[in-house]
Formats: C-alpha cells, sequence, structure tokens
C-alpha cells in the first residue's frame, strides 16, 4: 500500500496505491471520479495519468495510455507522497518547465500577426486578380482599336 494523490475534475483527494502494473494501477480512494474519466495520480515526483475503467465503492481500477514506471512510483519518497497537495485555488503544476504567461503571450501574438499577414497576402492576391481580369477586357478592346488605325 502506498499513499499517493489522486485529482479528478473535482480536485485533490487522497489515495492508496494497492497494486501497479506497466500499465495501470489498483487504488482506493474517496474521489468522486467515475469510469470513464481521466485522473491523475502523484506519489512524490512521480505523475500517471489515466483513465477510470471500473469502480467498486472505493476502490478503481486505472489504465494509463503511457507505460507506468512502476519502480520509480514504488522507490518515490512515501512523505513526500503522502503531503503533496496544492492550496485551494492553486493548480499544481505537472510540467518539469513550468510555463511562462508571458513567453506564452508572446507565442501567441506572433502566431496571430502570422495567420493576419497570411489573410492579408491571400485577399490582397485575390483582388489582384480579380482586377486584372475586370481591367483585361476593355484593355484588350483599347489594344484592339488601337492596332487597327
Amino acid at each position: 500500500m502506498l499513499p499517493a494523490r489522486m485529482r479528478s475534475q473535482s480536485g485533490w483527494s487522497d489515495a492508496c496505491i494497492l497494486n501497479i502494473s506497466s500499465r495501470g494501477l489498483l487504488i482506493y480512494s474517496n474521489g468522486p471520479a467515475q469510469p470513464g474519466t481521466f485522473v491523475e495520480v502523484r506519489r512524490g515526483g512521480q505523475l500517471v495519468i489515466a483513465r477510470v475503467v471500473w469502480r467498486q465503492n472505493q476502490r478503481m481500477g486505472l489504465c494509463s495510455p503511457d507505460p507506468v514506471h512502476v519502480e520509480d512510483i514504488i522507490r518515490a519518497d512515501s512523505a513526500a507522497a503522502a503531503t503533496v497537495s496544492t492550496a485551494p485555488g492553486v493548480p499544481m503544476e505537472r510540467r518539469r518547465i513550468p510555463r511562462d504567461p508571458e513567453r506564452s503571450r508572446d507565442h501567441g501574438r506572433a502566431a496571430e500577426f502570422i495567420a493576419i499577414v497570411l489573410i492579408g497576402g491571400a485577399l490582397a492576391f485575390a483582388a489582384m486578380v480579380s482586377m486584372q481580369e475586370t481591367l483585361a477586357r476593355p484593355l484588350a478592346a483599347v489594344d484592339q482599336a488601337m492596332r487597327k488605325h
């Protein structure tokens, strides 16, 4: 029995890993996760994202689309695993490199600028083609009239 934390749609709750394999976990938790939903199970620095396959009372069978690192989870510091939590309303960052809001904003602005330039270029090209077709007939008539004289 390994203490852990589980995050479902309603937030974090305590969990206990009862069984572990390379593709899933059997856990005990009072968390409200239902079959078909995805949960995060964190033990120390290890994180497993898995889908709840079945639930019977407080026991849940979880299936992970990614391989579960069994040895790393077993060796994780149980004291740290039991105390993993966050302040209410503060999401726990699961990335190795935390998000930088300024960098994300800059990337969004750059993508928006590129999209505007591409759309503007496409509209300018369409206007040029339309103008060329519109002026081609009268100019051809003028050219033909000038060649006769």
